[in-house]
């Protein structure tokens, strides 16, 4: 572990961004974002936790996958340096290993290969992640459902913890592990260091509410697919997607052209929901999610029952955004409790 006093974590990204296309949190107006960084005094060291998730750095809101003329195809030119992102939190950094599951590593269970995302994998697959753990949760936190905690450094490369006056950086993976290995000119952690991580860690723990029992969900929500359960729910919620859009683990998207056919354009990737109606509307005009309570089922399906089929893990980290942002309040951590107090 290496000891980074606070006066000089300016020096510390300065030489990062020599190698590395640096990412971290930043304001834009009365929002928070993971942004590219010019000059690391922009960076937000405070911030617990941004506003738009980072998967925006791997997984762009919108991104051209190619430009295509005629019939040539011509591949779009990108930033050739790796990504380093500063200032993860430990539920974003799963969430990024969890993303990673569909995109870079492309196998489901029993035995699938799925198709190999190369636009997230040139990106993903030679970064460097540094998550901060928190040291002060928030109410709508819930990581601990899923196993993790303030402090955990799951999907990380190298944890970074705040001592008040210095940044401590513990390399996590062999990545992270290789990378400190090769710094010079900065101090060993301490003693003292290290005890008040710890100390920090405990009182994180102690600030997060009480663990949610989740075994068996994925069941559960099977059991109840045609159960009224969900039209009870699904009345309170507007579709706007606002969720799903925020979320740190969704991942649907959609692929158009623009441009002139079989002439000169682009094809785009762009984000979109299946809390949506158009999401799932058929060529024929028929929609098999046509109702509000469909579309909210088949979010937390895929959150806790399709994706655990498929990967043995919940889509969700307990990031707590949705929570947040929903005009409603419908909060994900009660539809969880009304689902598994319901009965099959």
């Amino acid at each position: 572990m290496i000891r980074i006093e606070k006066e000089r974590i300016d020096e510390f990204i300065r030489a990062l961004m020599e190698t590395w296309s640096v990412y971290a949190p930043a304001r834009d107006g009365k929002n928070t974002l993971f942004a590219p960084v010019e000059d690391p005094a922009g960076i937000d060291h405070g911030i617990f936790n941004t506003d738009k998730s980072p998967k925006e750095i791997f997984f762009p809101h919108s991104e051209v996958l190619f430009e295509f003329e005629g019939g040539e195809i011509k591949k779009v030119e990108r930033d050739a340096r790796p990504i380093a992102v500063w200032g993860l939190r430990g539920c974003d950094a799963r969430s990024l290993r969890l993303l990673d599951k569909v995109f870079g590593s492309a196998w489901q269970k029993p035995d699938n290969d799925m198709f190999e995302d190369p636009y997230w994998k040139e990106k993903y697959d030679d970064s460097i992640i540094f998550g901060t753990a928190c040291n002060e949760p928030r109410s709508t936190c819930f990581c601990n459902w899923f196993g993790a905690g303030p402090h955990d450094g799951a999907g990380m490369d190298v944890k970074v913890v705040d001592t008040g006056e210095a940044f401590i950086l513990d390399p996590v993976s062999e990545k992270g592990k290789k990378y400190i290995g090769s710094l010079k000119g900065w101090a060993e952690a301490t003693k003292k260091d290290v005890t008040k991580m710890k100390a920090a860690a405990k009182e994180a723990d102690k600030a997060m509410g009480e663990v949610f029992g989740m075994d068996g969900i994925q069941e559960k929500m099977a059991d109840l697919f045609l159960k009224p359960v969900w039209n009870d729910i699904g009345a309170k919620c507007v579709n706007c997607g606002a969720c799903a859009f925020i979320c740190s683990t969704c991942h649907c998207f959609d692929v158009q052209d623009e441009g002139k056919k079989g002439k000169k354009g682009k094809r785009i990737r762009i984000w979109d929901t299946c809390m949506f109606p158009i999401f799932t509307m058929e060529a024929s005009g028929h929609n098999p999610r046509d109702m509000s309570k469909d579309r909210l089922r088949q979010r937390f399906m895929h959150k806790f029952s399709y994706f655990i089929n498929n990967y043995d893990e919940h889509l969700c980290t307990g990031c707590g955004r949705c929570v947040i942002v929903c005009p409603v309040n419908l909060d994900i951590r009660e539809v969880v409790r009304e689902v598994m107090a319901c009965e099959a």
